[in-house]
């Protein structure tokens, strides 16, 4: 008789333990609760974190004094002389009338040229970059490009403007 009561007991640890474990279970899976700790979501300072056992909304704080540089690639496809001015933005100024530029140069040359203007951004910014590009002589057109965007002359203008906004 106790070896019978004892397997029944083995039985119905056996039996409780299962079901614990498919309760358990089916309710990770109701909550769609990854079984590892998992970052979700990051949203500004604010993480989520989530586990077997559910989310936790934490906040952190996130570094926005980085800095990056953006390169702007200029090129000038002309014959003849030219003079090629450009103007922009350094670090977190953003002009509001765009009188306010802290990056600005002059250039004059002849023929076919390319160069790099570097400007540099602190944190999650926008930087512009406009050139201006004109034709001392009336030989055929000029083309400006500045990245992947172009302009050229023509008869009546003897300038051609590209802006370029890098941001991040």
């Amino acid at each position: 008789m106790r070896n019978v009561v004892v397997a029944f007991l083995l039985i119905v640890a056996i039996v409780v333990g299962a079901g614990a474990g498919y309760l358990f279970d089916s309710y990770s899976q109701r909550t769609n609760a990854p079984s590892k700790a998992t970052i979700l979501t990051t949203t500004g300072p604010t993480v989520t974190i989530c586990g077997p056992f559910g989310c936790d909304v934490s906040s952190t704080t996130i570094n926005e004094t980085f800095t990056t540089n953006f390169y702007y690639r200029i090129s000038i496809n002309y014959s003849g002389r030219w003079n090629l001015v450009y103007w922009g933005t350094n670090g977190t100024l953003t002009p509001s009338n765009f009188t306010d530029y802290n990056v600005k140069g002059n250039l004059s040359g002849s023929g076919d040229y390319k160069t790099t203007i570097v400007t540099y951004g602190v944190g999650y910014v926008e930087n512009t970059l406009c050139t201006k590009a004109t034709r001392m002589s009336q030989q055929s057109t000029l083309t400006l490009t500045v990245l992947e965007q172009s302009n050229s002359t023509t008869a009546s203008d003897p300038s051609a403007e590209v802006c370029v906004t890098y941001g991040v």
